[in-house]
């Protein structure tokens, strides 16, 4: 029915174009008009130059009307692509899915790779891509260990293989998270809260503003890292190798980074409250800015670092190492606080 009345209204267009707007656009002359011009030839050229006129008129108005359809061509065969393309994207989608609920671990990794390329080729699926791929850490790598794989929370850590040794589909979703698509201005918060993360490889990942919120990350390589204004609340980074990393402006508060290795770390406004980071090698560190109230960094290497503006209140240095060179708050008395 609709096509049918889309043809009469096109035949309609069609035969104003051609009979009735020229007509009224260049309208004819009267009778009166035609004899007060007493010559002839003359007569016969206002005449000739009148449906002159008029054709002129006709061809313009045709011409806009063949512009109008292929313009409406064009824009009805782009929406039937982009219908295509989004059939194709949900296909493709749902498949990475099914692959990566699969048991067999190639499949997974496929499934995680697919979602990448998918989160790469449409912003509309970026932040679901993002969600999904959190959920399967946080399901298959939860804190406190319960999967099939992990090994118990008192394992130590020097004697567990790397993370992607272990469970390579659980690394190879920190890869795909951290190579920096998901993280961009606006972007969802990645939800990496309370996993366990011990010894992953996170050399410079893009985790900007990242939930890690009582994350286990201890002995992971976090190396020129990207967690600017990211929540590691209570996160447990012992011995993690986090030197280079930038941390401006994250939440440490009550994180355990002992022994840690933070030298060249960026914690410029960074919140350590609380935070133990006994024995930690913060040689270099920029710590201007940041609130050290009550944390514990005895023992810890502060040699060249910068806590210029830092809040040292009730802070445990007894041990600490520190040279000439280590920038203080202004008025702070190093030696007194056991440094």
């Amino acid at each position: 029915m609709w096509v049918a009345v889309l043809v009469v209204l096109g035949l309609a267009v069609l035969a104003g174009c051609i009979y009735v707007l020229p007509r009224v656009l260049v309208p004819d002359r009267s009778a009166t008009s035609l004899a007060a011009v007493p010559d002839a030839a003359k007569r016969l050229e206002l005449e000739d130059a009148r449906l002159k006129q008029r054709n002129d008129v006709r061809t313009t108005l045709l011409q806009g009307l063949a512009g109008a359809v292929v313009a409406v061509g064009l824009s009805l065969t782009w929406r039937q692509i982009r219908v295509n393309q989004e059939g194709q994207i949900t296909e493709r989608f749902n498949k990475a899915i099914d692959h990566l609920g699969s048991d067999k671990l190639d499949l997974r990794l496929g499934g995680i790779y697919a979602l990448e390329r998918i989160a790469k080729n449409s912003n509309d699926d970026r932040d679901t891509i993002a969600e999904v791929l959190t959920a399967f850490v946080r399901q298959r790598s939860p804190w406190p260990p319960s999967q099939p794989g992990q090994y118990r929370g008192d394992f130590p850590i020097d004697q567990q293989p790397e993370l992607r040794t272990r469970a390579a589909d659980i690394q190879a979703v920190l890869t795909v998270l951290g190579r920096g698509g998901f993280t961009r201005q606006g972007a969802m918060q990645l939800d990496l809260a309370e996993v366990d993360l011990r010894r992953a490889v996170l050399h410079g990942a893009h985790l900007e503003r990242a939930s890690l919120l009582g994350a286990h990350l201890e002995g992971a390589d976090l190396f020129a890292a990207h967690l600017e204004r990211a929540d590691l609340f209570g996160a447990h980074l012992e011995g993690a190798y986090l030197a280079g990393a930038h941390l401006e402006g994250a939440n440490l508060a009550g994180a355990q980074p002992e022994g840690a290795d933070l030298a060249y770390a960026h914690l410029e406004g960074a919140d350590l409250a609380g935070a133990h980071a006994e024995r930690a090698n913060l040689a270099y560190a920029h710590l201007e800015g940041a609130n050290l109230a009550g944390a514990h960094p005895a023992r810890a290497n502060l040699a060249y670092a910068h806590l210029k503006g830092a809040d040292l209140s009730d802070a445990d240095l007894e041990g600490a190492v520190a040279n000439v060179f280590t920038v203080w708050p202004d008025g702070f008395d190093a030696a007194s606080n056991g440094v």
